[in-house]
C-alpha cells in the first residue's frame, strides 16, 4: 500500500490511465456531438472552443491510452483547460436560465429549464471528469532544472 507523503508516479500511468484515456476520448466524442451537431447554428466562438477541447481531449486520451511520456502531462493541460471552460459554461448557462425565467415568466421557465438540463449534462464531463483526472495525476512535481527548485530559491 502506498504512503500518504509519497508522491504518485505518472510516468507509468496503469490501469487508471487506460480508464482516463477512454473516458478523454468519449468526452471528446460528446463534446463533438454537442458542438457540431447539436447547435443549430454556427457561431466562430463557440466552434473555436468547441473544436479546441475535442481537440486536446482526443489527444490526452490518446496520449494516455499509449502510455506515451508526455501523456500525463498532456492529461493535466487537457484537464485543466477543460475544467475552467466547463465551470465557465455551467455559470453562464446558469446565470441564463436565472434570468430568463425571471424575466420572462412562465414562457421563460420553459427556455430555462432547457439550460438547467444542458449544465447538469454537461456537468460531470467537463467539471467532474477533469477534477478527478487532476485529482489522479496529482501535483507537478518540478525538476532538477527548475529555476524554482528549492536550492534556487534559498540562494541568498
Amino acid at each position: 500500500m502506498q504512503e500518504p507523503s509519497e508522491t504518485r508516479d505518472t510516468s507509468n500511468p496503469g490501469a487508471w490511465g487506460s480508464v482516463f484515456g477512454v473516458a478523454d476520448i468519449l468526452s471528446a466524442a460528446l463534446v463533438y456531438l454537442g458542438v457540431w451537431r447539436g447547435l443549430p447554428a454556427r457561431y466562430w466562438p463557440i466552434d473555436l472552443v468547441g473544436t479546441a477541447v475535442i481537440l486536446v481531449l482526443a489527444v490526452a486520451g490518446g496520449g494516455l491510452l499509449s502510455r506515451a511520456t508526455w501523456g500525463p502531462w498532456f492529461a493535466r493541460v487537457a484537464s485543466i483547460l477543460t475544467l475552467g471552460l466547463g465551470l465557465l459554461l455551467v455559470a453562464v448557462l446558469a446565470i441564463t436560465a436565472s434570468y430568463l425565467s425571471g424575466i420572462y415568466g412562465p414562457v421563460g421557465r420553459g427556455g430555462s429549464l432547457i439550460l438547467i438540463l444542458v449544465g447538469a449534462l454537461s456537468f460531470p464531463y467537463l467539471v467532474l471528469l477533469p477534477a478527478a483526472q487532476l485529482a489522479w495525476i496529482g501535483p507537478r512535481r518540478r525538476g532538477a532544472g527548475d529555476a524554482r527548485s528549492s536550492s534556487a530559491t534559498h540562494a541568498a
